[in-house]
Formats: C-alpha cells, sequence, structure tokens
C-alpha cells in the first residue's frame, strides 16, 4: 500500500469507552482527491471515527495516517490541511459570524485582506448576511450549521471531514450543499459520514458499509453507478454474509 496515493489511512484502529468497543480494529483508506461516504446505522462508530480522524480523542491500537503522517497527540500540525464540519460543533457562542469566522481564519494563518474576502464571499453563498452581526448562541441550528460549514471552508483546505453535515439543512441548504460538494469532487479529499444514503448518493466515489466499529463492505461507485443497484447490493451482500443488520436507514 502507497502512503502517497492516500491522503487518509486507518489500520486495524482500536477505540473502547469505558470498556465498550466503539471502533473494531477498523481499516480503511481514502485517496488523495477521492470522495468518500461512510454509512451506517446511528452507533456504529461514524462519528468516533470523525473524532480519531481530527485528533479530537485518542486510539489504543492501530495507526491512523493522514498526508503520509501518522496522527498522535503530539502530531496537530495536520488541522489546517482540514476543514471540519462536526455533527455537534463547538463555537464561541459571545461571537457574532463574523467575529468567528475571522478567528477561524486567523488560526489558519490567513491573510488579513484574504480572510476578510473569501469570509465576505462564503457570507453571501450561505445567505448569512441578515445574520452575520447576531451572536452565535442566539442563531437557529440550521444557521449554525451554515456556520460551520464556512468555518470549514474558509481557508480551503485540501481535506473535508464532514460529519453529518446536512444535519438541521432546510432543503434549500441542502441542495446548496450538494452543488458545493459536487464541485470539489476530484479536486479535494473529502470523508462525509451519513446515516442516509440518499442524501450523499451522487457526491461519492465510494461508500463504506460501517457497522460495530468496523467496515462491512465498500463498494465503489464506478463499478455500480446506480443508486437504487447500490441499495440493492448492500441489502443482497449483508443478507447472504447472514449478518443481522438493522437496514432501515437503506429502504
Amino acid at each position: 500500500m502507497d502512503l502517497k496515493d492516500n491522503s487518509i489511512l486507518f489500520r486495524e484502529v482500536v477505540k473502547s469507552y469505558s470498556g465498550k468497543t466503539v471502533l473494531n480494529h477498523l481499516s480503511f483508506e481514502v485517496k488523495k482527491n477521492a470522495s468518500v461516504a461512510l454509512i451506517g446505522n446511528n452507533g456504529c462508530g461514524k462519528t468516533t471515527t470523525i473524532n480519531v480522524l481530527c485528533n479530537l480523542t485518542t486510539y489504543e491500537k492501530g495507526e491512523v495516517i493522514i498526508q503520509g503522517n501518522k496522527v498522535t497527540e503530539s502530531y496537530t500540525s495536520y488541522k489546517q490541511n482540514l476543514g471540519i464540519v462536526l455533527s455537534s460543533p463547538y463555537y464561541i457562542e459571545e461571537f457574532n459570524i463574523t467575529e468567528y469566522l475571522s478567528f477561524v481564519a486567523n488560526f489558519q494563518s490567513l491573510k488579513k485582506k484574504v480572510a476578510k474576502e473569501q469570509i465576505s464571499n462564503l457570507v453571501k453563498l450561505f445567505g448569512l448576511g441578515n445574520e452575520q452581526e447576531k451572536p452565535i448562541k442566539s442563531l437557529s441550528s440550521g444557521t449554525r450549521m451554515k456556520v460551520s460549514l464556512a468555518s470549514a471552508l474558509v481557508h480551503n483546505p485540501p481535506i473535508l471531514i464532514l460529519d453529518e453535515p446536512f444535519l438541521n439543512l432546510d432543503i434549500e441548504s441542502q441542495v446548496l450543499l450538494k452543488k458545493i460538494l459536487k464541485a470539489f469532487r476530484g479536486k479535494k479529499t473529502i470523508v462525509i459520514t451519513s446515516h442516509n444514503l440518499d442524501l450523499v448518493a451522487d457526491l461519492c466515489d465510494a461508500f463504506l458499509i460501517m457497522y460495530e466499529g468496523k467496515i462491512v463492505h465498500r463498494i465503489d461507485t464506478g463499478e455500480t453507478p446506480d443508486i437504487e443497484m447500490i441499495k440493492a447490493k448492500i441489502i443482497s451482500l449483508l443478507h447472504n454474509k447472514n449478518q443481522t443488520i438493522g437496514l432501515e436507514w437503506l429502504l
């Protein structure tokens, strides 16, 4: 396996909470500029995978490698190459939208002129103009998610890590986000999680089906481009393996 071809690599990663194994020898790879979706029911380990990937929590065994470097508690400089959206984002809630995006831009070492221009563009893109002077703590959950998306894009990172990014977005905003992610396809490395296959069906090069902390199957869209065929293939594969996995998220 050539690390140069991979932006992200998990090797036999184990993570437990209170004695319960959440990531069970998890292994997968994401090649440079590929778009990959982690798909599975709530509780399958998707968010823990994201937290490990973003160095928000440690892991006990295995290796996590990003752009050729192993992720450890002391290795954090790679985060400047990441745009991160968490399903439960962290904010400085007293800041207004402009202040918060300026804070993120400064943290990512953007020059002030560049930051100002890109923040202005993102505020327009996500329709935040009427609320940009309001403190984040006063915003709706959907608007907060838009702020999180803008903060992930402000420094134009080569890798996007998106944990349930469609959560709380209205239909118009979901359509906008899908349009943005389609434009990035083949140009950025994207890892996106969802419990809803339909939302990410036409955004990804591959689907990693996750169950009980490990990948039980990978489907490349080049081999199976039709979403209904993908659904049928997943159900058939799981049934053939006699695995008892809840499939309500597919139906």
